[in-house]
């Protein structure tokens, strides 16, 4: 065979047709991980509450947000280049991470590079495109990063991390929530014959935005608990002052935004109870912090990974698979098990919720790799 032959073998590869379209390496790589970190807890493997947190919270968020991060800019900045040497050069640094961290050596060194070339990925293709709309994606990028440098020295806050991500995925959320609402108004009246749009309030997004990055430099710099649970109890009402927008019949005909509604409103109780919490001294912080985790953070995720999956793989109608749907109650059991039952039984605080987040994404990964095996990729249907 000749190279030309060879080259042609290896571009209509799977591997290559993954790493030409990073969302989908990325997403399938977050799917291990998760199922990884589920492991480690449920198994009590090692030094597991560290590892598990290392795994979920710096690895799996971070593939995650590259895997959508590479497919979405790209997209609103209109690069046209191969997207491969990005896609090598963030699964390589995952990887060291990885097993930098298996070796007893501190990963986060990885971590820290790896968002730091996300960043600068990101701003590099919104400076080339000239889209200035969305440089607060580059600050909260920045702000992973500091974050991630600073745990070199003093150790990990892993709550302010948890913010920052939060803070991410309102962003991202409210390009989704665009999506979402057309598809669903297009299902209702027709996409030939719709003549509505869904444009959900600016305003409540950069307000909550505001808040949760307030928190989580309050959070990363350690400001008083009465300072922290006033920003945490503004974050929470904000959040739930969104829901409002969706309270349409048209828009709440389809399962989708349904999942979306649910999800919103299920943020906005956990971040208005954290900051209660952190008012009264009520000592459930702890408690709260982790149904966020599972619930804003992973819910929100495992979300966008359905919807952005469908739709880069020819799917228009958008029509959540079986395990799709299956997985936000696979995650809401999770948050009930770790939440309020936990003081009950031991099993409720970490067996129970590790099986559950587990399950999400073999779930996801088993499904999702045969839709990304069986359909070409595809540009977002506009």
């Amino acid at each position: 065979m000749n190279l030309k032959g060879e080259y042609i073998l290896i571009k209509n590869s799977l591997i290559y047709d993954f790493f030409a379209h990073p969302m989908r390496i990325f997403f399938i790589y977050s799917g291990a991980l998760g199922i990884l970190g589920a492991c480690v807890l449920g198994f009590r493997i090692g030094d597991f509450i560290e590892l598990h947190q290392f795994i979920f919270l710096e690895l799996f968020c971070a593939s995650a947000f590259c895997g959508f991060l590479f497919t979405a800019v790209v997209d609103w900045t209109g690069f046209k280049g191969s997207l491969i040497p990005y896609s090598v050069a963030g699964f390589v640094l995952l990887n060291l991470a990885l097993v930098a961290k298996f070796t007893g050596f501190d990963g986060r060194i990885f971590v820290a590079i790896f968002w730091l070339f996300l960043a600068l990925c990101v701003l590099f293709w919104l400076i080339l495109g000239k889209n200035y709309d969305n440089f607060a994606l580059v600050f909260l990028l920045f702000t992973t990063a500091l974050i991630e440098i600073l745990a070199l020295f003093y150790g990990l806050n892993s709550y302010a991390l948890l913010h920052c991500y939060v803070a991410g995925i309102i962003l991202i959320g409210f390009r989704v929530s665009i999506t979402l609402g057309r598809a669903a108004l297009d299902r209702k009246f027709g996409k030939e014959n719709n003549q509505y749009i869904f444009i959900p309030n600016p305003i409540l997004k950069n307000i909550s935005l505001l808040f949760v990055i307030l928190l989580t430099y309050a959070t990363l710099f350690n400001l008083d608990p009465m300072t922290q649970g006033f920003i945490s109890f503004g974050a929470g009402l904000v959040l739930l002052s969104k829901v409002a927008q969706w309270h349409h019949r048209e828009l709440l005909s389809v399962h989708y935004t349904v999942i979306y509604y649910v999800l919103i409103l299920g943020s906005g109780v956990l971040y208005s109870a954290f900051g209660l919490n952190l008012l009264f001294s009520a000592g459930f912080g702890l408690q709260i912090l982790h149904g966020i985790t599972i619930w804003t953070l992973l819910g929100f995720i495992f979300f966008i990974f359905n919807v952005s999956s469908l739709r880069h793989s020819g799917q228009i109608v958008l029509n959540l698979p079986f395990c799709g749907k299956m997985g936000l109650g696979f995650l809401f059991i999770a948050v009930i098990s770790r939440v309020f039952l936990s003081d009950f039984w031991d099993s409720f605080y970490i067996t129970i919720p590790a099986i559950f987040v587990g399950l999400v994404f073999l779930m996801f990964s088993g499904r999702y790799f045969i839709i990304y095996k069986n359909n070409p990729f595809t540009d977002d249907p506009k």
